[in-house]
């Protein structure tokens, strides 16, 4: 999931028309994204998907979760009202009761600290112009705080949006970490904990021009490529990406291997995250033909490397090779994928896949490499992602991954 917080301190300010670009900045995490915006007359909630047309309400504040799977929740008393969005396992409807109900530095405390929102991170507006941003003691969600000068506070899940929505990202929340106030004050409270931020985000669902707890996403993918090359026996003409999000893996595979990397496969439909479409299979099998679309004349006679940024189910890497074999007339396919193998469920709910459709929980690599139909594969070996984040300060959580 993605969170939003796009906050100006003067109430004739227009946030709308600034979360959406933040929300544009996070569409690739869902097909459906639930908002609230604080205006002069109170709340306007609605949901969307950001991927059709699409518009948000005027007002001066506006909170976003971006996710198949978002949740917001309103809680009204003594005539105040909030609206809250939780990402994670985590009860929403409790923390707007709360905030509802009490003093924003108890709910900012209880956020931080309390065991109910121990893995989560969370986002909540309260209609007199409160508002808080916090990541509970365990939290395996990063959340970065930025603002637009003087005038307005940003949070979202990645560094990114903030940039798209004209704004500088200022510091990341640490786990058990929150900002809070309203119009007129800003204050933060902490409690001792980690950043214990998914690898998940690292290797696959943010953006390549994030910064996610300080690290650079760009950097991280780049040496985890050239940390796939230099263990992947393969002789290769040509090294391609698949899809577009394994570029940077790609770049740093190639110039470890001192191969021509080239742009193997075009997109119709842009950076979309065919593994979180609402379709039925042969939906999204049309979909991957339009968004791995070979080009001509780099495949035919070839010993190709494909690194793809994850493997979960196979199913797109499957169609990719046979098309490149039975249609582009590749020589050998050899594939390395640039995660730790995937073998089970995220408990806390960073990826939603279903276990049973994990292919490397249940085959060896021998028995992926037959049923994908490579020549060879390699995975990108868990201690070496996690060296990196550690020598970084962050300390990701591997349990799907172990």
């Amino acid at each position: 999931m993605g969170l939003l917080l796009t906050y100006f301190y003067e109430i004739d300010q227009d946030a709308g028309k600034y979360a959406y670009y933040g929300v544009m900045g996070l569409r690739h995490r869902g097909y459906r994204v639930v908002y609230a915006v604080l205006g002069p007359n109170g709340f306007e909630i609605g949901e969307a998907n950001p991927w059709s047309e699409w518009g948000l309400p005027s007002g001066y504040a506006v909170i976003a979760g971006i996710s198949p799977t978002a949740r917001l929740a309103t809680s009204r008393h003594n005539g105040r009202r909030v609206v809250a969005i939780i990402d994670g396992p985590c009860p929403v409807e409790k923390l707007a009761e709360t905030m509802a109900k009490n003093d924003l530095r108890d709910v900012a405390e209880e956020l931080v600290s309390g065991d109910e929102y121990r893995w989560c991170a969370a986002i909540a507006l309260r209609s007199d112009g409160a508002f808080i941003a916090g990541r509970g003691k365990e939290s395996r969600r990063p959340l970065s705080i930025g603002g637009y000068g003087f005038e307005a506070l940003y949070a979202a899940t990645e560094t990114a949006p903030i940039i798209l929505m004209g704004g500088s990202p200022r510091y990341d929340l640490g786990g058990g970490e929150a900002v809070y106030g309203d119009r007129y004050s800003l204050d933060r409270v902490h409690v001792p904990g980690r950043r214990r931020t998914s690898l998940f985000e690292y290797v696959y669902l943010a953006r390549p021009d994030s910064l996610v707890d300080g690290v650079s996403v760009y950097a991280f993918r780049r040496e985890m490529g050239r940390q796939l090359a230099l263990i992947h026996d393969a002789d290769v003409d040509v090294v391609v990406g698949v899809p577009e999000t394994a570029i940077p893996y790609a770049i740093g595979y190639a110039e470890a291997k001192h191969v021509r990397l080239e742009q193997g496969f075009v997109s119709t439909l842009g950076r979309v995250r065919t593994a979180l479409a609402p379709v039925s299979l042969e939906e999204r099998l049309m979909m991957l033909s339009l968004k791995l679309n070979p080009v001509p004349g780099i495949f035919e006679d070839k010993s190709i490397a494909i690194v793809d940024d994850s493997v979960v189910t196979g199913l797109t890497l499957k169609t990719v090779i046979q098309r490149l074999r039975r249609l582009h007339g590749a020589r050998e396919v050899h594939v390395a994928v640039s995660s730790p193998r995937i073998i089970s469920r995220c408990r806390f709910g960073v990826q939603l896949v279903d276990e049973s459709s994990l292919i490397a929980r249940y085959l060896s690599d021998e028995d992926v490499s037959r049923v994908l139909d490579a020549d060879s594969l390699v995975w990108l070996p868990l201690r070496e992602a996690v060296r990196f984040l550690r020598e970084h300060g962050v300390e990701p959580c591997t349990e799907c991954m172990r």
